[in-house]
Order: C-alpha cells, then sequence, then structure tokens
C-alpha cells in the first residue's frame, strides 16, 4: 500500500528542477517559526559526543517528557518518530480485530493491516467536525466488539479535537481492560489542555497516546516520537523495539525543546492569530468552507462552481511556488478539500493572494 504524505518536498522539487528552498511548503504542518533559538548552539557542545553510541536508555529525554506531561518515566516509551512506533503497536498489543476513526493519517492502516490483515472502519461527517460520536462509537461496538479503536485530536487533517463526551467514553472504555483506545495526539501541543493525559493517573490500562516533538518544534528531519501509556504497555514496547532507535542529537534536541516555555508561548500566539486571520480571509473569498481546527493548519472545502482540488494545487505549485496538501488520499474525504499549513504572515499573505486569484479565475456559480 502506497501512503500518500505532505512535505515531500525533495520530490517535489526535483520534478519540478528546482531547489526545494524555491518551493513554499503549506503541504506539512510545522512549526513556523522552525526550530527554537538556540538548538544549533546546543548541537555544537555535544557534536563530540557522535564518537559514542546513543544512551539505550534515552534516560534524560524520557525523564524530561515525564516532568513536562506530570506522569512517570516508565509511561514514556520514544522511538525514531511517532511513525516508526505506530508500525509497532500492532504486535506490542497483540490485536487483530481494529477500528479506525477516519479520515485521519494513512500510516495508520498500513501498519495494523500488516500484522492483522485488515481493520473496521468508522467513517466520519463533515456535521460533527470529522470527529466520532458516542452514537457512533456505540454502534461500532455492537457491529464489531474491536480490541482496539484508533481516533485522532486534533484530527487530521481537520484539525477538530474529541468532544468531551467521546473523551468520557475513551476513558471509560479503556479502563475496562477489554479494549485498547489508541489516541493520536502528535498536533495537541497547539492546544494541551485537549489531550487526554491526564487520564493516564488513573486506572486507564487500555489508553494509548502517541505524541510527536517534531511537528510544534520544527524539527521533522530529527525525526522523534513517544507514547504515554500504562506501566504494562511501555514495558512491552521497550522490550520489542530496537536499541539505540533515537540518535544522540534528537535526544538531546528533544530535552532541550520541552525546556522553551518562551517559544511555546510564542508559537501559540502566532499560530493562533494567523489560523484565525486565514480563516476569516478564506471564508470572505466566498464558495469557501473553512472548518474550525485547533492545530496549526486548516481543512478547506471547495464549494461549488469552483474546480477540484487537483485543479487548486497545480495551479498554486505551478503558479507561485506554493505546495499545499490535496487531501484526495485521506479515505473519508474527496478532491473537494485541501489542507493548509499556518505559517508565517507574509507568507499567509501570498498564500491567501494566491488562492484568491484562483477562485475569482475558476469560480462559474452554479
Amino acid at each position: 500500500m502506497t501512503i500518500v504524505h505532505g512535505g515531500n518536498v525533495y520530490e517535489v522539487a526535483a520534478r519540478l528542477g528546482c531547489s526545494p528552498d524555491a518551493l513554499l511548503d503549506y503541504s506539512a504542518s510545522i512549526n513556523p517559526l522552525g526550530p527554537p533559538s538556540g538548538l544549533l548552539e546546543e548541537f555544537t557542545k555535544v557534536f563530540h559526543w557522535l564518537q559514542h553510541y546513543p544512551d539505550i536508555g534515552n534516560t534524560r529525554l524520557v525523564e524530561s517528557i515525564a516532568r513536562f506531561h506530570g506522569v512517570k518515566g516508565e509511561q514514556v516509551t520514544v522511538g525514531n518518530g511517532s511513525t516508526e512506533l505506530i508500525y509497532w503497536l500492532p504486535r506490542v498489543l497483540g490485536v487483530k480485530k481494529v477500528a479506525v476513526v477516519l479520515p485521519t493519517f494513512g500510516e495508520y492502516r498500513k501498519a495494523f493491516e500488516m500484522e492483522s490483515g485488515s481493520i473496521h472502519k468508522l467513517i466520519t461527517v463533515a456535521e460533527n467536525g470529522f470527529q466520532p460520536t458516542v452514537e457512533s462509537l456505540e454502534s461500532l461496538l455492537r457491529q464489531v466488539s474491536p480490541e482496539a479503536i484508533l481516533f485522532t485530536s486534533p484530527s487530521s487533517p481537520a484539525g477538530t479535537v474529541l468532544s468531551k463526551e467521546v473523551k468520557d467514553w475513551i476513558f471509560q472504555a479503556s479502563r475496562s481492560e477489554k479494549m485498547f483506545c489508541i489516541v493520536d495526539e502528535v498536533f495537541v501541543d497547539f492546544c494541551e489542555g485537549e489531550s487526554l493525559k491526564g487520564h493516564l493517573a488513573h486506572h486507564a490500562p487500555g489508553l494509548i497516546l502517541i505524541r510527536s516533538l517534531t511537528k510544534f518544534y520544527g524539527i521533522p528531519g530529527l525525526r522523534l516520537g513517544y507514547v504515554l501509556a500504562c506501566e504494562e504497555v511501555t514495558r512491552r514496547m521497550k522490550d520489542l523495539l530496537p536499541p539505540w532507535s533515537v540518535n544522540t542529537l534528537a535526544q538531546m534536541a528533544g530535552s532541550f525543546c520541552l525546556a522553551q516555555e518562551d517559544y511555546r508561548r510564542e508559537t501559540l500566539a502566532l499560530v493562533q492569530k494567523e489560523r484565525e486571520r486565514m480563516r476569516e480571509r478564506l471564508i470572505s473569498m466566498g464558495p469557501l468552507k473553512v472548518f474550525p481546527g485547533r492545530a496549526n493548519y486548516l481543512l478547506v472545502q471547495l464549494g461549488p462552481g469552483l474546480p477540484s482540488s487537483w485543479d487548486m494545487t497545480d495551479h498554486l505549485l505551478k503558479g507561485h511556488g506554493i505546495l499545499i496538501r490535496d487531501c484526495t488520499s485521506f479515505e473519508g474525504l474527496n478532491d473537494r478539500f485541501v489542507r493548509l499549513a499556518v505559517r508565517m504572515p507574509d507568507q499567509n499573505d501570498a498564500l491567501l493572494q494566491a488562492i484568491e486569484e484562483w477562485v475569482q479565475r475558476s469560480h462559474s456559480p452554479p
């Protein structure tokens, strides 16, 4: 199964015959500020450590993550990006009957199908912000009785969060010891109060949270993710993961980034302001529906009278060097949806102007 991803600037640049630096990438949702100030200097300080193997236990990084989230170190497993951990989860949990809430990150389906053969799908709808309802989850239990359910909050690509009712349902379900509730929270740093991590302090052995340090801290090239779960799941993950999967620079960067409170506040203020400004401007263009996301991206639905997402994507790339995420490959969506990252104000202005030109040129009233 081939999975389509955003952020593939190297392939696109090669196809266009230009440098990746010549592209304005709105297809991957990464902190527009880039890595925290001072990270390069920290790399320089520990550069000589590269002559040694990384800390096999990821000790400093695990302690930093545990302290940041208020959990035990025994509840933290780190890996070479959250995607690596996604591929280990099916074997760790030993589940065969899995349900996934769609649309979401495509690697989940591939990872669990490789281990169990097939998964059941709960396709959500726009009216609920592409998030499940308690009623739909109860219906799923009656029909399928899954051993695990995969959620995403904020959802990808809509950016919406789980309702309080659904979060309460997940907590109760994960306490039963009969089912795992796996929640992808890789973008929840942009709305940390929506995380389910507080439930880990209570008896919730089936609750598993997938987190990432690369999106919020602008370091996807380092590959750094982690899982928060009960001590038993953590022990099983650590037993299976290969040694030294997190390199020395990534270990150091993770600890450094989590300590950057000024950077965190600046990021949250910038992203919230720009996200709302972009949303209002897009809505003002007329035939565009913009979902009220809580992460650093916006899902946009193309209204009647506009061409497909393919046409929009092609126009922005070839005419303006702007790469956006066409959402056709997301199961549960179609060629009427695109995802736009939130970047710096001047870059967002360039994107919005290019989109407005496309809308005015392409729109034919029904």
